[in-house]
């Protein structure tokens, strides 16, 4: 079925990795997530996000990349596959 999405309304997610693409989210609640974006195939409306970090991937992370080189600085914190998701994260053993 193409172009189909799943489609969220007043939803609420609370401690997940949300993965943003093929979705529709709208009035939704995003706290302590993890918010995925790779494609960019998604819709975003009148939601809140509360200690949420966004990861990009893929395409969304080379569109993250070039803006970066234009304007010097990232438009959001980019994660590293390093850092901890989340600030009470146990440290890595290495």
């Amino acid at each position: 079925m193409e172009g189909y999405k799943i489609q969220y309304n007043n939803s609420v997610f609370s401690g997940k990795k949300v993965e943003l693409d093929g979705k529709d989210f709208n009035r939704c609640t995003f706290k302590d997530c993890i918010i995925v974006l790779e494609k960019g195939e998604t819709t975003v409306e009148r939601c809140s996000f509360e200690n949420c970090k966004l990861l990009f991937k893929g395409n969304a992370y080379t569109v993250g990349k070039i803006i970066r080189l234009f304007t010097g600085k990232s438009p959001l914190k980019m994660l590293d596959f390093d850092e901890p998701l989340f600030e009470n994260a146990p440290p890595k053993k290495g």
